[in-house]
């Protein structure tokens, strides 16, 4: 026993000489001898392997969002995010259990969301924003975005540190500090689940602007208020002076009006930029985007808002950019801005079920539960709050039902996730359990709520958004009550929001849209209204030519205003198609009565025509009455 022992160790003894000293030499050697011949084609995989890893997450994601909506049973229970969630988590877990790569590979990098996931989703939400209702409810979004932020930060950063003293967290001990770090990221309402959610359950226009619109604003707070803590907690407890928070308090100022600024002045460039784009129709989406993008990387190398810089700059270009680009571009950059917010949607929700699976967690069931309990509670009750403060000043108050969609509505997501992973372990002690809390908050806000808020809309019979667009009707009344209300507020001599809002618009077409679009307006004539009617005279007119075969008004038809008769018209010739119709038809020539073509028996309707008839003849009139008294 004992000799064939030392037999054993003799043996592994030798093999390893041999393999030092043998096999290297012989390896050596025959590499020297080996020659060197022509490959036809060999296997490089590693000179492609990030771009085609990128390549197949976006083919894994986007055929997967085919195969959802396949099933209409399914996504009409499933919000889309819950399956690309499932979808990631399946993913991971095949990945962590057969080693096929690291997870530093698959785990949701902060920079590569702030820096490329996040911003086409901002930037679509801005591009394609209604202004309108966003300004008339912006008092209401300012009020929810920064002051129930800050409550709903304090409120749950104390509540969790005070909560440490008692045995719920099983004797683990949270700093004050770090608490208010985590509520700071916490507590914010994510845009990118906001929309993904809101969008497919078709909620009104009012809600749906002020709950996005809040989360859109409140990342100036919560930026501000994560890095204030964050600092705060390197500095030290014991070191922190009242310059200190006095500073934090100011930074607020600074990075939310920094990233507004930043935004408006990339927005004006890029659409003082496509006013010389005539003859290079091509580059105009790419202009917009460029522009767009430089807005966001100079806010976060500034370290202002890039979120509100990107929203309005978004914002600002679509004001004015639409008039100078042309129509195929406009398509162009409205869908390669939808393309690029779903697919970044769609790898954001995957990396989040892909993260989930990592070695990084450290589970405290009482701290989850306290920060989802928390998080909900406080929710409500600022909502409840602010919204009643909010109707003290809205014409169209906040119904109890709005406020519980509201509440209920206040999803977290991938921002609070992607902050809680930049947490610094050496000065954040218990990055692990806010880790793992963040990802149960997010993981409850978007499979509960947004599983059930649908049904919930439908129970409670919430209005819903309009789809069809209003009829001109409708457009005409909707002017005609901006200017009573404007002439009421100078005639009280109380300035209000429809007085601010006539000098804004005034100033834009005295000023910015001179400068700023390719053909100046003509004086005091409303762009958008006129070419409106100038479209709804060119289907009238072929309408028409159908149905007289071929009449056209002559060129005297000025007359008709004064004295509409048959004898207006004469068979001058008969037109061969439509084009050359809208040719006879041009604005360089007379537009045609259409009270006229009532008369003689044409298709339109009667109510229609003597609205056409009264823009043809009262719209110019109109305009110098309410510039003279208003």
């Amino acid at each position: 026993m004992f000799q064939s022992k030392h037999s054993f160790y003799f043996i592994i003894i030798l093999g390893l000489l041999i393999h030092k000293y043998y096999c290297n030499e012989q390896t050596y050697t025959h590499k020297q001898a080996k020659q060197l011949r022509f490959h036809v084609a060999y296997f490089n995989f590693e000179h492609v392997a990030d771009v085609y890893a990128i390549t197949l997450w976006i083919l894994l994601g986007s055929l997967a969002k085919v195969g959802f909506h396949l099933s209409h049973r399914l996504t009409e229970k499933f919000p889309e995010s819950c399956l690309l969630i499932i979808l990631g988590l399946i993913v991971g877990a095949l990945l962590y259990v057969t080693h096929l790569a690291e997870q530093k590979a698959y785990v949701l990098n902060s920079d590569t969301f702030f820096l490329f996931l996040l911003p086409p989703i901002i930037l679509e939400a801005g591009y394609f924003m209604p202004n309108r209702p966003f300004f008339d409810n912006l008092g209401t979004i300012l009020l929810l975005a920064i002051v129930n932020t800050l409550f709903n930060t304090i409120c749950i950063g104390l509540t969790l540190w005070g909560f440490q003293f008692t045995p719920i967290y099983g004797g683990t001990e949270f700093g004050m500090l770090p608490c208010l770090v985590f509520a700071a990221l916490i507590s914010a309402v994510d845009p990118v689940a906001v929309l993904a959610t809101f969008t497919e359950i078709h909620v009104n226009d009012m809600l749906y602007i002020v709950v996005f619109g809040e989360s859109l604003l409140n990342d100036a707070v919560s930026v501000v208020l994560y890095r204030m803590f964050d600092s705060f907690a390197k500095i030290g407890q014991n070191n922190l002076i009242a310059m200190d928070i006095v500073l934090g308090v100011l930074s607020f100022f600074v990075v939310a009006l920094g990233g507004v600024l930043i935004g408006i002045i990339f927005g004006v460039i890029a659409c003082f930029t496509t006013k010389f784009t005539e003859h290079t129709p091509v580059l105009e989406p790419l202009i917009i985007l460029v522009y767009a993008y430089l807005a966001y990387l100079t806010s976060e190398m500034v370290s202002v808002s890039g979120i509100l810089a990107l929203t309005f700059c978004g914002m600002v270009m679509k004001q004015y950019v639409s008039f100078n680009i042309s129509k195929k571009s406009d398509a162009t950059t409205e869908y390669v801005l939808k393309m690029l917010s779903s697919i970044m949607e769609t790898i954001i929700f995957m990396f989040m079920g892909l993260s989930t699976v990592s070695d990084n967690h450290s589970w405290n069931t009482g701290f989850v539960l306290m920060t989802l309990f928390l998080c909900l509670l406080y929710r409500v009750i600022g909502i409840a709050i602010f919204a009643n403060l909010a109707n003290t000043w809205r014409l169209l108050e906040l119904t109890r039902i709005d406020m519980l969609i509201m509440s209920y509505g206040g999803l977290r997501g991938a921002i609070a996730f992607a902050l809680a992973l930049i947490l610094d372990e050496t000065k954040i002690e218990k990055k692990k359990e806010f880790v793992t809390a963040t990802i149960a908050v997010v993981f409850f806000t978007v499979f509960i709520q947004g599983i059930t808020i649908g049904p919930l809309v439908k129970l409670l019979n919430v209005r819903r958004k309009q789809v069809e667009e209003p009829t001109m009707s409708a457009k005409l009344t909707n002017r005609m009550m901006d200017h009573v209300m404007t002439c009421l507020e100078e005639i009280s001599g109380s300035g209000g929001s429809n007085s601010l809002r006539d000098k804004c618009r005034n100033l834009d077409r005295n000023y910015f849209k001179r400068w700023l679009l390719r053909e100046t307006p003509q004086e005091r004539m409303d762009i958008k209204l006129l070419q409106t009617f100038k479209n709804i005279n060119v289907r009238s007119a072929m309408k028409v030519h159908d149905a007289s075969k071929g009449l056209v008004p002559a060129r005297h038809s000025l007359a008709m205003h004064r004295s509409p008769s048959a004898d207006n018209f004469r068979p001058e010739r008969r037109i061969p198609n439509v084009s050359e119709l809208v040719d006879a038809n041009s604005p360089e020539r007379p537009v045609p009565d259409l009270m006229l073509f009532e008369n003689h028996g044409a298709e339109c309707h009667p109510d229609d025509a003597r609205m056409y008839h009264f823009l043809d003849t009262n719209l110019h009139h109109a305009r110098r009455r309410v510039r003279k008294f208003v």
